[in-house]
């Protein structure tokens, strides 16, 4: 039995060039040479953006975690009447925990606060900034709206009060509340001496679905009051 080797041939430089592995070698390589450092920087700039990302949150979470232990501490003294610590610990959170919900929230109280002590300007400052942060929360621009309405009232601006109530009525969950926000607003109007104007609120007031009587009473009770003085 004869055996033949066969001695291997040498690829020629075409012969190379042309065999698919050795090309997708070759273009590999090129590419690498080409864009390699611009891939190597890309990738190390999206580590470092997520560890940014990373530190960030966590820095956050922290600063809000401290911010909520002062607000608990800032609601205790206000719920005992020391308006001047309470003052000063909430305007510390605004000031040391921008962007946290506490600091948010230590606007309202610092709102509250100075409406406890009669000083409707500054509650109203603080109300209104309280308001300009709720974004999108219904309940928390339900209670921005509400602190600002009543204390522009106490100020005795009663146009500026009536048409708040007017934006917190839009907001209210039910008829119910609607009613109570739209009755508040009327007697602005009526304190306003814009008689006609509150008339109108009161009878808008009898046409809505509420299911609270007092609601309605209130309101009627209200426009046979304002039609007499009217008509004397």
């Amino acid at each position: 039995m004869t055996t033949r080797l066969v001695k291997h041939q040498k690829l020629t430089k075409r012969q190379i060039k042309e065999d698919p592995l050795v090309t997708a070698a070759f273009r590999g390589t090129a590419l690498w040479e080409e864009y390699g450092t611009r891939v190597l920087i890309g990738l190390g700039a999206v580590a470092l953006v997520a560890l940014l990302a990373f530190f960030v949150g966590r820095s956050r979470a922290q600063s809000e975690e401290r911010a909520t232990g002062d607000l608990f501490r800032a609601r205790m003294s206000l719920a005992q009447g020391d308006y001047s610590s309470a003052v000063q610990m909430l305007k510390e959170i605004v000031d040391n925990a921008p962007g946290t919900n506490a600091a948010r929230s230590s606007m309202h109280f610092l709102g509250d606060a100075f409406a406890m002590q009669g000083k409707q300007t500054d509650a109203i400052t603080w109300y209104r900034k309280y308001a300009g942060k709720v974004g999108g929360d219904r309940d928390a621009k339900a209670a921005g709206l509400h602190g600002l309405a009543a204390a522009l009232e106490d100020h005795g601006d009663f146009q500026e009060a009536a048409a708040t109530y007017s934006d917190l009525a839009k907001v209210a969950a039910n008829d119910t509340d609607r009613g109570r926000v739209m009755l508040a607003q009327a007697r602005c109007y009526s304190r306003a001496g814009q008689s006609q104007k509150a008339i109108e609120i009161y009878t808008a007031v009898t046409h809505l679905a509420i299911t609270d009587q007092t609601v309605r009473s209130s309101a009627e009770v209200a426009i046979g009051e304002l039609s007499a003085t009217s008509a004397h």
